[in-house]
């Protein structure tokens, strides 16, 4: 029964495909003032609380600024929390919002769709006030409404998903300075349909957090390479799991679908210092990154088709193996052998 665990692997694994294109997940909506309303925000921001930092070095104008330098569980949660009737939430673009409404534009510039979204510290560090220099290392999440994956035809089901995070702000690739580092960190995400949360956890991911790009000289027309922090983050789904999606999706249904999107644990591999400290992440600061999403689908029907064919196939293999050590192989050999004689 040696080859069990190779076995169940593949059966787990059959249907999920990498053979398809990537393609954006979310619409292009470049046209001002024609936003779209979005109720994507921001859930956690790191994992320390800086508000005493912001209080004491920076002029923040507005209490409610001052208490989204911490956000937790969906809210912000820090100085002011207590002494305020209201909940605040802070959107993935703009400035602090008591309901978390923003307007939601993207863009093809990096020839993948994104969407410019605030910073961890966007709303104490508005008014061009100084960043702390850090967020935390602990968890990073946000919410994201079904507008991010309305462009996955209806009716299919994700193989993959991947996420683009990209700093706005440049420098040049051969820059000394050292701005990327060699980091790891974990993964989660959640489908939410119809308030139901279906959860998928334990993604590792080790990256280097440099992300070059052609940027278009206007001038001459001429293309040049820059960097960014940056990074792409993908999970990959198990033939099992794309099923598992289009079942709790009402069978693919993602113009109602949203998801949360978890990274967390931190870890510069680079430095020797335990605090991870003042490493560079391309959604911390108090300005604006650029976030995409892309995904790669798979057919459900043939995907389950496939699954359960290789769980017959397998099963007549485990059959076949749990006769050959029993007494009974020896009549049963004997009988086809008869037969074909």
């Amino acid at each position: 029964m040696g080859f069990m665990p190779f076995a169940i692997a593949f059966v787990s694994n059959v249907g999920s495909s990498t053979e398809e294109a990537w393609e954006n997940s979310m619409q292009l909506n470049d046209q001002y003032p024609g936003a779209i309303p979005d109720y994507s925000i921001w859930l956690e921001n790191g994992g320390s609380n800086l508000t005493s930092w912001y209080d004491t070095y920076a002029n923040v104008q507005y209490d409610a600024d001052l208490d989204c330098a911490y956000i937790t569980n969906g809210g912000c949660a820090g100085f002011y929390d207590d002494d305020t009737q209201y909940d605040y939430k802070f959107p993935l673009r703009g400035s602090q919002n008591l309901a978390g409404l923003s307007t939601f534009y993207s863009n093809d510039y990096y020839g993948i769709r994104t969407t410019q979204v605030s910073d961890s510290h966007r709303a104490p560090g508005s008014n061009n006030q100084p960043y702390a220099g850090r967020s935390g290392s602990s968890v990073f999440s946000w919410y994201l409404s079904p507008i991010f994956l309305n462009e996955i035809p209806q009716g299919d089901t994700i193989d993959s998903l991947r996420y683009f995070m990209i700093d706005s702000n440049s420098f040049s690739c051969d820059d000394p300075l050292g701005y990327s580092s060699n980091i790891t960190f974990e993964g989660e995400i959640s489908f939410i349909y119809d308030n139901q949360e279906l959860k998928y956890t334990n993604f590792e991911f080790e990256k280097y957090t440099k992300y070059s790009y052609a940027k278009l000289n206007i001038a001459d027309g001429s293309f040049s390479n820059i960097c960014s922090i940056g990074f792409i983050v993908e999970f990959d789904f198990t033939g099992f799991e794309s099923l598992e999606i289009y079942t709790h999706t009402n069978l693919g249904d993602f113009d109602n679908t949203s998801t949360i999107l978890t990274l967390k644990n931190f870890e510069n591999k680079d430095s020797s210092n335990i605090d991870f400290g003042n490493t560079q992440l391309p959604f911390t600061g108090t300005g604006v990154f650029d976030f995409g999403v892309q995904h790669q689908i798979t057919n459900p029907v043939e995907t389950g088709f496939l699954i359960k064919t290789s769980t017959l196939f397998l099963s007549i293999i485990t059959l076949g193996v749990a006769l050959v050590s029993t007494p009974y192989w020896d009549p049963f050999r004997n009988f086809f052998k008869g037969a074909i004689e």
